[in-house]
């Protein structure tokens, strides 16, 4: 019964937040990446990424944000195709092609769900809204990379992604200090992702005090 509340609360939020989604995008489209070689990335796009930086720079060591959409290595691809498909809750055993057709549906209808429909008994809605804004950055960004998703819908979604954290969250010390407290319950209950380990207040205070992390450079509004 409480695991029944608690994901009704947490399903409530999240409603919420997308109708607020709904009237702040309007009919605005996103920009598209520069051809290669003269890539340029918007404020907006920028920003967007940065929000995938404490999954990104453990992936990639720069991270997404102030630059092009990294070639992944076959190494990077491999480890990161499992967990991504398992983010997305599509079976591993999928070839690329029958991904992008299942993946491109999926992220349309439902991409808003990602982590929040899971949650369990004793979970904070909250926290795990700041957990799902974080990974849904980098798992956008992971699937745009490995060629599951167009340009265009990989930057629909980012930029949805980022007006639910502006609309759910004040600023980078409130999105961040709820992160790490649903980064921490989800590694409580045994659940595991690219970054692997729970993170501490130090470890945010850190972040929003050097001016070279994202979520120091970029403000909040």
């Amino acid at each position: 019964m409480i695991q029944i509340v608690v994901a009704a609360i947490g399903l409530w939020l999240v409603w919420q937040c997308v109708q607020a989604f709904r009237r702040q995008w309007g009919s605005q489209a996103p920009a598209p990446p520069g051809p290669l070689g003269h890539y340029r990335l918007t404020p907006e796009q920028n920003w967007a990424l940065a929000l995938a930086h404490p999954m990104a720079f453990h992936a990639l060591k720069d991270g997404f944000a102030d630059s092009a959409m990294p070639a992944p290595t076959s190494s990077l691809a491999a480890s990161l195709r499992p967990m991504a498909l398992h983010a997305f809750g599509l079976r591993t055993d999928l070839d690329d092609a029958k991904v992008r057709e299942q993946l491109s549906e999926r992220m349309r209808t439902r991409w808003w769900c990602l982590d929040v429909e899971r949650l369990q008994a004793g979970d904070d809605a909250r926290a795990a809204m700041a957990f799902a804004c974080v990974r849904t950055a980098f798992f956008v960004r992971t699937a745009a990379m490995l060629g599951w998703l167009s340009a265009e819908q990989q930057w629909q979604l980012l930029q949805l992604n980022a007006a639910r954290a502006r609309d759910c969250f004040g600023s980078w010390q409130e999105l961040g200090t709820a992160y790490i407290q649903g980064r921490a319950q989800w590694v409580a209950k045994g659940r595991s992702d690219a970054l692997g380990r729970s993170l501490d207040p130090e470890e945010l205070q850190q972040w929003l005090q050097d001016a070279s992390h994202p979520w120091s450079a970029y403000a909040w509004r």
